[in-house]
């Protein structure tokens, strides 16, 4: 995979509210897909390419059925597999960060979050995939 110029990141976040937050705080440095759910989700990685994931962990009643299984679906996929995914969540006990890292997410990021420490670890993981290539 080849990174842009302006990277193409796709959020994935139920939350409209949270939606227009990324959208404000990304935009401008970002080439930004946001969708509210799984389908759309997969709609985009189908008909685009990105740089980078940012998936809401908790997309519906279940935690199960929200960013994880995402993230397994879109790893599975040959032409997908390797999309670095950062986790948005909510879940910021002991041990979260550590559970959603061994699930295969690159990053972590809890809400509330700072919009600087959002482009933080969004551009320290891209960084670090563009050495890597």
């Amino acid at each position: 995979m080849t990174l842009s110029d302006i990277p193409h990141l796709l959020s994935v976040e139920d939350n409209s509210e949270t939606r227009l937050l990324l959208k404000h705080l990304l935009d401008e440095d970002y080439d930004l897909t946001s969708v509210p759910g799984v389908d759309e989700a997969l709609d985009a990685v189908d008909s685009a390419s990105f740089d980078l994931l940012l998936l809401d962990i908790n997309l519906s009643s279940k935690r199960e059925d929200g960013g994880t299984k995402l993230l397994h679906r879109i790893r599975t996929r040959e032409d997908t597999g390797d999309i670095p995914a950062i986790a948005v969540t909510a879940y910021a006990m002991p041990g979260d960060r550590e559970a959603l890292l061994d699930e295969g997410f690159d990053g972590y990021v809890s809400k509330p979050f700072t919009g600087r420490e959002l482009t933080e670890t969004i551009d320290h993981i891209l960084t670090a995939r563009r050495e890597a290539s």
